[in-house]
């Protein structure tokens, strides 16, 4: 059984914060009547002229910023009804590519996230997608993972040629790459499928794993697996393997401390 790789915390809020230049530029006095940022408790917020919290967006010093319910300033990704963005830590929101870690994001111009992928020229494998729960990352890493290993199992002179310094793109498909699209197809389908039954729908390009009532992500993984190697002894078919798909989406909820997952594969 793999060992679940912890989530990293994509953004911190501290003394970093304290020196930002566009922050004191936009400071106010604590109590005073100008509006402005103040920082207490090591936590941000605009203060507005009748000396309350804004929440929601704002706009100020020619950047975005996003305000919880509790006034608190959004960093990191951050869902924002039915959208995700990202909030650099001086809390400005992202706008273009972005690099953390080993993984790629993407997107649109109005700032919300449109997908996910590994850097190229690191191995492929698992990734912090962004906007999974944490059963739904753990499941994205293993799936991922798993993917990786199929890739290279049967491409086994790739492994041994990839090097990073070449800048190859041997790499190119040794991963499933998060697809915000899909993620919706996927939570439509999940709704539909705990509310009405459910009808495997899949053919050469798509295929839908709906997955039940299990303990966690990593017991989620363990089933699709099962599903996938009885699929493939049954017809020997490229189209029951993970290797044979690039792009993912998928769905989570939870109740009474079980969990419900719809995985959408996309070749």
């Amino acid at each position: 059984m793999k060992k679940w790789k912890s989530i990293r915390l994509m953004c911190l809020i501290g003394a970093v914060l304290l020196q930002m230049e566009n922050m004191d530029a936009l400071a106010a006095e604590p109590g005073g009547s100008d509006p402005g940022w103040i920082c207490l408790d090591g936590n941000w917020y605009w203060q507005k002229a009748d000396m309350t919290a804004a929440t929601g967006w704002l706009s100020a010093g020619g950047r975005t910023y996003y305000l919880r319910e509790d006034g608190v300033m959004a960093t990191g990704f951050q869902k924002v009804g039915n959208e995700w963005y990202y909030f650099h830590e001086d809390g400005g929101m992202n706008l273009g590519d972005l690099e953390l870690d080993n993984a790629v994001y993407t997107f649109s111009a109005e700032g919300a996230l449109t997908g996910a992928s590994w850097k190229e020229n690191t191995g492929g494998g698992a990734y912090f997608a962004g906007c999974y729960d944490t059963q739904g990352q753990i499941l994205f890493e293993y799936l991922c993972d798993e993917k990786r290993d199929q890739y290279f199992d049967a491409r086994p002179d790739r492994e041994h040629e990839y090097d990073g310094d070449m800048h190859t793109s041997y790499d190119r498909y040794a991963g499933l790459k998060m697809d915000v699209k899909l993620n919706r197809i996927a939570a439509a389908r999940l709704k539909e499928a705990m509310e009405n039954g459910y009808a495997d729908g899949k053919n050469s390009t798509y295929k839908e794993l709906y997955i039940r009532n299990c303990e966690d992500g990593e017991a989620a993984f363990d089933k699709i697996m099962d599903v996938l190697e009885k699929q493939y002894s049954r017809g020997e078919a490229y189209q029951d393997t993970l290797d044979y798909y690039r792009y993912l989406g998928m769905a989570h909820y939870e109740a009474d401390g079980r969990h419900w997952f719809m995985v959408v594969l996309k070749r």
